[in-house]
C-alpha cells in the first residue's frame, strides 16, 4: 500500500472509529476455564489495514499512534461491555509502548468499572477490588 493511500485509509478509520476487538480467552491451565480475555485490535474487515501490524504501521508513518492506540483502547472497553465480558473475568487491553507515558483513561473506563462493581456485588463476589 502506498503511503498516501495508507494515510487516507487511516484518516477514514479514525474519523469513523472503525476499529474493533476480538477477544482471546486466557484460561486456567488446571481447569481449562476462562479467567480473563485479552482484547486484540483489528482494523476494518477487508481493508489493507485490517490486521494490527498494518494498522499501526500506517499510524506510525502518519504520526498518529497515540490517536489510534487510544481509539483501540476505548473500542476494546465498549465492545467488552457489549459482549457482556465483566466480572468475575478480567480484561487485558494492550497499550503501545510509545504511548504508555502519555496515557489518559480511555472513554468508557469509568462506565466499565461501575458495571464490573455492580456485577461483583450482584453475584456476591468477595475480595478486594482494585482500580
Amino acid at each position: 500500500m502506498r503511503a498516501n493511500q495508507a494515510w487516507t485509509e487511516l484518516d477514514a478509520v479514525l474519523a469513523a472509529r472503525d476499529v474493533s476487538s476480538v477477544f482471546q480467552p486466557i484460561v486456567d491451565l488446571g481447569t481449562g476455564e476462562p479467567v480473563a480475555f485479552e482484547a486484540l485490535a483489528r482494523g476494518p474487515v477487508g481493508s489493507p489495514l485490517a490486521m494490527p501490524d498494518a494498522l499501526f504501521a500506517a499510524a506510525r508513518a502518519a504520526g498518529w499512534v497515540d490517536e489510534l492506540d487510544r481509539l483501540c483502547q476505548a473500542r476494546a472497553l465498549e465492545m467488552a461491555l457489549d459482549a457482556g465480558l465483566g466480572a468475575p473475568l478480567g480484561l487485558f487491553v494492550n497499550v503501545e509502548p510509545a504511548t504508555i507515558s502519555r496515557l489518559e483513561p480511555p472513554a468508557g473506563l469509568k462506565e466499565m468499572e461501575d458495571e464490573m462493581r455492580r456485577l461483583r456485588m450482584e453475584n456476591g463476589a468477595r475480595g478486594r477490588w482494585t482500580t
